[in-house]
């Protein structure tokens, strides 16, 4: 069963002028916590949608330390950063069509991430393709989980290409069982097994989907979908992506369907996991 991030239509932008930028530039700052922040350095790439909805989408970082376009596109590449030395800013990740966009703090002096999806009309774009993004954020103060963040910047940013994906070798058999994805998705069916919705919540993509009076219907709901003795027989894993080939019994009758993972924050989780939808 997928959770997907509540998106919402963009709003349609609105003309005005800026003033001129260099390619690669930002002008303005960002407040955490009250503490104001000038931003200083801008870049952008084009990355694998993370909503597992297929396509290319463009993520930019804005920050008052370098951020080199290949942290930026790692599923871990940020979080090192922030380990590497004092840095505060955001990053941005929007599809082509605007239609779903999710916003990231950078913050080396806090330990858990804040990010947001959904509507940004504080966002206007002035230009918008795949290879130049240049506009305005203009954010009243607004809490994201413990951290209060505010900005007012104008940004001008080249896009760099997609890296070419890196599929790994293919593993069958027992070999699969040494991969992190493998150990990550069977670990989720055998929560999802016992409705051990405080495991699930670890384990998930989206924990919020679990917490409160539904977590426990939702885990009763992935349970019933899923066929029994489960067994991942082939896998390949790259980077941050994995195709694993998975098999099951259901009515007396064997299936096999494959399943997308991604490596994001540190985390192996699965695109989608509806065994009808894959």
């Amino acid at each position: 069963m997928r959770h997907p991030l509540f998106v919402f239509p963009w709003l349609a932008a609105l003309s005005f002028l800026v003033s001129p930028l260099l390619a690669d530039s930002v002008s303005g700052t960002i407040q955490l916590d009250g503490k104001s922040y000038p931003l200083r350095y801008a870049v952008g790439v084009r990355v694998a949608n993370s909503l597992g909805a297929g396509g290319l989408v463009t993520r930019v970082a804005f920050s008052d330390a370098v951020v080199s376009p290949e942290q930026l596109r790692s599923a871990t590449g940020l979080l090192m950063r922030t380990k590497e030395g004092p840095i505060h800013g955001l990053t941005m990740e929007f599809s082509d069509d605007r239609s779903s966009f999710s916003l990231s703090v950078i913050h080396s002096e806090q330990n858990g991430g804040a990010s947001l999806a959904g509507t940004m009309e504080q966002v206007q774009f002035t230009t918008h393709t795949a290879q130049q993004v240049a506009g305005t954020c203009k954010m009243a103060e607004r809490r994201m989980g413990n951290l209060r963040l505010a900005a007012d910047f104008q940004f001008v940013v080249s896009i760099g290409p997609a890296a070419a994906p890196q599929t790994g070798v293919a593993k069958k058999g027992a070999a699969v069982q040494s991969l992190a994805s493998v150990q990550a998705y069977l670990a989720m069916r055998k929560a999802v097994q016992a409705l051990d919705v405080a495991a699930i919540q670890k384990l998930a993509r989206y924990p919020q989907d679990f917490q409160g009076p539904d977590g426990l219907k939702f885990a009763k709901m992935m349970k019933e979908d899923e066929p029994t003795g489960i067994v991942v027989v082939e896998a390949t894993q790259g980077a941050d992506s994995a195709t694993l080939t998975v098999t099951g019994m259901r009515e007396g009758k064997a299936i096999r369907k494959s399943f997308t993972m991604q490596l994001k924050d540190g985390r192996w989780t699965t695109n989608n996991d509806n065994w009808e939808a894959n």
